[in-house]
């Protein structure tokens, strides 16, 4: 409860810069604000060593932690000392497995049983500011099961991000229509290795943050990404301002702009 009352309160703090500082500006009408760019870091929760790595990153980051897993409790008791908002990783059911015994959430579940895994793994991570799913091309495209999901995040009163690893993921657009804060990624960062590919990607991100007014991408805990990530913070463009998920939230509801 204190990581999250931590959450809202930063939160707020953004809304409250955004009214004093920004300036108002002709186009669309309403503010401008520097573009606004949020990293998840997909698949923590096996290693202490990345979290440890992780930590040590200068830039603003959402952890997404696997739940279950040998360092997830620990991993999470981390983030929450440190400051540092975090999200289950919810494994959710893939085309390529189709009944996968270790998705947690799958095609064809009745939505009260959604909700008690998702209860259960939120409880498993306390201090979870919200969720998104880990794999679930599957599972995403199922209305009834992603009712499920957000019928419970709205009960805990946490936010969604869909991992769109479906393009006809139902998941993002059942979030808003249920009243959740609720985003989508745009961009994956690291399906391949190498810098190279890892700056690409960084500058489609950029562009779409420019274009829109913020973008999410996510990346994952692998060792060419940790090193990656310190480069990064210090070749990052001037304008644009990196922010944490609940951050950008705020950023969103402000600047009112679509996904």
């Amino acid at each position: 409860m204190r990581q999250r009352l931590t959450a809202v309160s930063r939160a707020l703090l953004v809304v409250l810069w955004v009214l004093v500082f920004t300036v108002p500006s002709e186009c669309a009408g309403g503010f401008i604000h520097p573009p606004v760019v949020a990293v998840i870091v997909d698949d923590l929760g096996f290693s202490m060593d990345a979290a440890r790595r992780l930590s040590s990153i200068p830039l603003p980051l959402t952890w997404a932690i696997i739940p279950y897993q040998r360092h997830s409790r620990a991993t999470a008791e981390m983030a929450s000392e440190l400051g540092i908002p975090f999200i289950v990783h919810m494994p959710m059911e893939a085309k390529g497995f189709p009944g996968d015994p270790h998705a947690l959430v799958r095609a064809g579940m009745a939505p009260e049983e959604v909700r008690a895994s998702v209860r259960n793994a939120l409880w498993s991570l306390p201090g979870a500011t919200g969720l998104n799913n880990h794999q679930g091309s599957r599972a995403t495209e199922d209305p009834r099961a992603m009712e499920g999901v957000m019928l419970e995040l709205r009960a805990e009163g946490l936010l969604f991000v869909d991992s769109r690893t479906s393009g006809g993921s139902v998941a993002y657009p059942l979030a808003l229509d249920s009243g959740l804060p609720a985003t989508q990624n745009k961009v994956f960062l690291d399906h391949y290795n190498g810098e190279a590919f890892l700056q690409e990607q960084f500058r489609k991100t950029f562009a779409m943050a420019r274009k829109d007014g913020g973008a999410v991408a996510i990346c994952h805990a692998r060792p060419g990404t940790l090193d990656f990530l310190p480069k990064l913070y210090e070749m990052a463009p001037e304008d644009i301002e990196f922010v944490t998920v609940p951050e950008y939230l705020a950023h969103k509801r402000i600047g009112g702009w679509e996904e």
